[in-house]
């Protein structure tokens, strides 16, 4: 930039400025975490961008523009910016940045809570355009729409096309993408409940990552793995490092993850003063970004923690998380969020309602395949009779 100050105003030089700003995405992400200064040059540099009229080289300035608004948790203002470069680049003939365009808005459209936008893009992306695809944009569509299939219960369908994403990095011997594949099978499994293979997976994702954003998002999936498999207490000092790391670098998208991640480990532990005051913060976040499903996780984990703290308080945060979950069609999600509302008619002494509840949740985790949680809900239901 500096190099280019010092020369003539030529349309020449403002082209090549531009150029390597959208090319420097992929450092500026993986490489130095400083995707809020990538950001601002990009502000600075946008009516530079839309000087040069040319719709190739600002469809491709805001596609970048709206993969840094989603990593800051701006997904409506993401979808614009994306949707505008996909226009763009579509118009100028260039198919395959007009994927990386659709592929971000799957994601943007993913932590909104809108899985069937998520699942036809990546339809659109990788079918469409097949191996012409840049491995990142191939990668990155497939590993969305898996994670729009966890949320939904499908489980075998979300684990082919997580696998799908590591079998494709793997043949380009690309250990980044295969990295970020391995933690996107590890959470498939870990919702599932499937921890023995969660686990295999966060350690392949760990061995391979070869790059600071990878490696954190490798030790977040180890981190999961941990709370849910018996060592909660471990896995939170694990979890409030990863927390503070994404607010400082201004990753929301992982950040909500680890928050969530984090409530439940406090809970776990019986702490929950700590516990409350996480998830408040979720609430606030979530509230801001628009994410439902982040939103809904919290109001269940408070309902949770008022089960043991003040019963009275917990109705409404399951009445609240029951809405949303169906809103967005998050069925295991509903199947807790109806679990932890049997749990409570059962301490009001209700059991009628604990046992419809318990009975719908249970009907739920079985057609889905889940697995842990059918136990936990026969039990409670046994001890209804």
């Amino acid at each position: 930039m500096e190099l280019l100050d010092s020369l003539t105003d030529a349309d020449e030089h403002r082209r090549r400025r531009i150029s390597l700003l959208v090319n420097q995405m992929f450092v500026a992400e993986g490489l130095l975490f400083q995707i809020q200064g990538y950001y601002d040059l990009l502000k600075k540099f946008e009516p530079l961008a839309i000087q040069l009229g040319d719709q190739e080289v600002l469809g491709a300035f805001y596609v970048r523009m709206g993969h840094c608004e989603f990593s800051f948790g701006f997904f409506d203002q993401a979808i614009q910016s994306s949707t505008t470069a996909a226009l763009l680049l579509a118009a100028a003939g260039n198919a395959e940045e007009a994927a990386y365009a659709n592929m971000q808005i799957g994601w943007d459209h993913l932590f909104r809570g809108d899985f069937d936008q998520t699942l036809a893009l990546e339809e659109e992306v990788v079918q469409k355009m097949g191996d012409r695809l840049h491995i990142y944009v191939r990668t990155r569509a497939l590993l969305a729409a898996s994670l729009a299939c966890s949320w939904l219960g499908r489980w075998d369908e979300a684990v082919g096309k997580s696998q799908a994403a590591l079998s494709h990095a793997e043949g380009f011997s690309d250990k980044s993408q295969a990295s970020v594949a391995a933690s996107g099978i590890s959470l498939n499994y870990v919702l599932k409940g499937d921890l023995k293979l969660a686990h295999r997976y966060a350690l392949l994702a760990e061995e391979k990552a070869p790059t600071p954003i990878d490696k954190a998002v490798a030790k977040l999936s180890l981190a999961m793995v941990r709370c849910r498999g018996g060592e909660p207490r471990a896995a939170t000092e694990d979890l409030a490092v990863f927390v503070e790391l994404s607010r400082s670098v201004h990753h929301v998208p992982t950040e909500l993850q680890a928050v969530c991640t984090l409530a439940e480990g406090y809970l776990l532990t019986g702490d929950f003063n700590r516990a409350t005051q996480t998830l408040e913060e979720l609430l606030q976040l979530a509230e801001r970004c628009g994410a439902k499903l982040h939103l809904a996780i919290a109001h269940r984990l408070l309902g949770e923690v008022a089960l043991k703290t003040n019963p009275a308080e917990a109705a409404p945060h399951f009445e609240q998380a029951i809405s949303i979950f169906r809103e967005i069609k998050a069925e295991n999600e509903l199947a807790l969020a109806y679990s932890g509302m049997g749990r409570l008619h059962k301490l009001r002494g209700e059991y009628a309602e604990a046992r419809r509840y318990l009975t719908d949740a249970l009907e739920i985790f079985e057609r889905l395949g889940t697995l842990i949680e059918p136990d936990k809900v026969r039990r409670e239901l046994a001890e209804l009779e």
